[in-house]
């Protein structure tokens, strides 16, 4: 059994979606502290040829966890889809990605920030067919952190495999050998990003949401790109 572990993500890009769809099991750490200023919860998308980035007003404080996050106010979900529905508009698939999402925001009304990262991180994983268990780190309870909280979910969930990111390197190396005692492989994830059109002749802009690639592609030619890449790795 693969297992991958991430932080949560907000409407998340395709590396990491790609990371998920190569695991058997994925872990949502839900229980561990926000960084500011990262990806967790926030993200970049496309307006007019450049990356923007469009942020979830979260109440942060030093040493808060995502499971115990609060907005800082109730209107930013109208304003988050007007800001998307200006950066799209012109885009193929627009009114259709649109109409979506203005479900989903409704779904987003007067929950924590941890339900609408997760609610965002779903519908992703939905519209790409991606099909793997979903856990919160904080249901199993673990003991550590960094590399002996990766063995201990790894252990506690029966993974015989740990899909890791490039970005654990550093850390994972004092704890490899306890996977080796403990029979599980680590995997280095790989990922090259695809590239698909986006508007006029400019130059690609990758790292974005995977909502660009729903936006400009649409649904279905979104999970033949995102399937054709993942097994070409």
């Amino acid at each position: 059994m693969k297992l991958s572990i991430h932080q949560p993500s907000y409407f998340p890009w395709i590396g990491l979606l790609d990371k998920i769809a190569k695991s058997d099991t994925f872990i949502l750490l839900d229980d561990v502290q926000v960084v500011k200023g990262t990806y967790q919860y926030r993200n970049q998308f496309y307006c007019n040829g450049d990356a923007k980035i469009l942020t979830l007003p979260i109440d942060y404080h030093l040493g808060v966890d995502f499971n115990k996050l609060e907005f800082k106010n109730n209107e930013w979900g109208a304003k988050h889809l007007d800001t998307l529905r200006n950066y799209y508009l012109k885009t193929p698939f627009s009114i259709e990605v649109y109409k979506d999402l203005e479900l989903l925001y409704k779904e987003f009304e007067n929950k924590p920030p941890i339900q609408v990262l997760d609610l965002s991180m779903r519908f992703c994983l939905r519209k790409l067919n991606i099909n793997v268990d979903f856990l919160y780190s904080s249901r199993i309870g673990y003991q550590g952190k960094k590399g002996e909280m990766v063995l201990d979910l790894c252990t506690k969930t029966g993974a015989t495999q740990y899909l890791a990111g490039r970005g654990s390197y550093d850390y994972m190396q004092d704890i490899v050998p306890s996977f080796k005692d403990h029979n599980i492989e680590i995997v280095w994830h790989k990922f090259a990003h695809p590239v698909y059109p986006q508007m006029g002749n400019k130059p690609f802009v990758e790292g974005l949401s995977v909502l660009d690639l729903f936006f400009f592609m649409g649904y279905s030619a979104s999970s033949e790109i995102f399937m054709t890449n993942l097994n070409s790795q």
